[in-house]
């Protein structure tokens, strides 16, 4: 008998699978800072790093991590994206969303970036090039979840 060549029948499903992860200590410390408008790294005692989100261990050094330390509300945009297409949970097109080294860090966060304008995405605002300053701006609602804030461009006032 001959197996026959013809491209694979697909059905298409959903695998839904709910759960829940125990996040850690440092995580809780984060997610709780954010509640009350706070942004928290950690700094390695070995080689002076401070990561944002926070983590119980260097990812540098190795060595384990017990300092936490509250980072600055502005920062600097170290890698962006402007995402034009849509994927489920995603807000509506066109939105961006940047790597930010926040004031006291060493490391970068990423999170969504509101107020610029994307009218027209052949010219991308100097407003979120590399290095453009931003700063973290909480909502008033806040559940302890990175959703709780989000960036905006810092524009001079002179």
């Amino acid at each position: 008998m001959t197996v026959p060549t013809t491209v694979p029948t697909r059905i298409p499903g959903e695998w839904h699978i709910p759960y829940q992860y125990t996040i850690g200590t440092f995580a809780t410390a984060f997610f709780d800072a954010l509640r009350e408008q706070r942004i928290l790294g950690c700094r390695c005692a070995q080689c002076g790093r401070v990561s944002v989100p926070p983590k119980s261990f260097c990812e540098y050094c190795f060595v384990p991590i017990d300092e936490l330390v509250e980072v600055g509300d502005t920062g600097r945009i170290e890698a962006v994206t402007v995402v034009t297409a849509p994927f489920a949970g995603s807000p509506p097109v066109p939105y961006v969303v940047a790597y930010v080294r926040l004031d006291g860090a060493t490391s970068s966060i990423c999170n969504y970036v509101h107020g610029v304008d994307l009218g027209d995405l052949d010219r991308l605002p100097a407003d979120i090039a590399i290095e453009a300053p931003v700063r973290a701006v909480f909502g008033d609602k806040r559940e302890g979840r990175v959703t709780d804030f989000w960036f905006e461009p810092v524009r001079d006032r002179s």
